[in-house]
């Protein structure tokens, strides 16, 4: 009888072992599924807010971010501010110009560039907030062949 004590003693000792030994791999488990998660959470935030333009050829409003250029924009405008520079749709068509003035409801843009070809609010006035596209986060200027690296 105390061999089959014994025996049992052996057992319920290495049960808890078991089960402690598997531990790390169930922790590893639950870290490898929550990190998959929240990239795939990031990347779903990053394709909700931001969305990538091209600015038109022949775009000359601010020298650093010349016609051709793939740009990348913060759809929710959650930066704009005086300065930032905004992708915005005008009677004049699309445009990459700087804000010059922000109200709650109205933008007025001004181009950097004083010899730039397309107009600015000078010449069409203020535009609806609601009308930018979004502010350039990122630029990537055309290469030699003209397209957006």
């Amino acid at each position: 009888m105390t061999e089959r004590a014994a025996g049992r003693d052996d057992d319920d000792e290495r049960q808890p072992l078991s089960t402690r030994s598997l531990l790390p791999q169930r922790l590893a488990r639950i870290a490898r599924r929550m990190t998959l998660a929240l990239a795939a959470a990031a990347f779903g935030l990053f394709v909700i807010r931001y969305e990538t333009l091209w600015v038109p050829a022949g775009m000359n409003t601010i020298d650093a971010i010349p016609g051709g250029s793939w740009v990348i924009v913060d759809a929710w405008r959650s930066g704009m501010r005086i300065g930032s520079d905004v992708f915005v749709e005008t009677p004049h068509g699309e445009i990459v110009s700087r804000v010059e003035q922000l109200t709650a409801d109205a933008v007025t843009l001004r181009n950097p560039n004083p010899s730039a070809t397309w107009g600015d609010s000078r010449v069409f006035g203020a535009v609806p907030v609601d009308d930018v596209r979004g502010t350039i986060v990122a630029v990537f200027p055309p290469d030699d062949h003209g397209r957006g690296r």
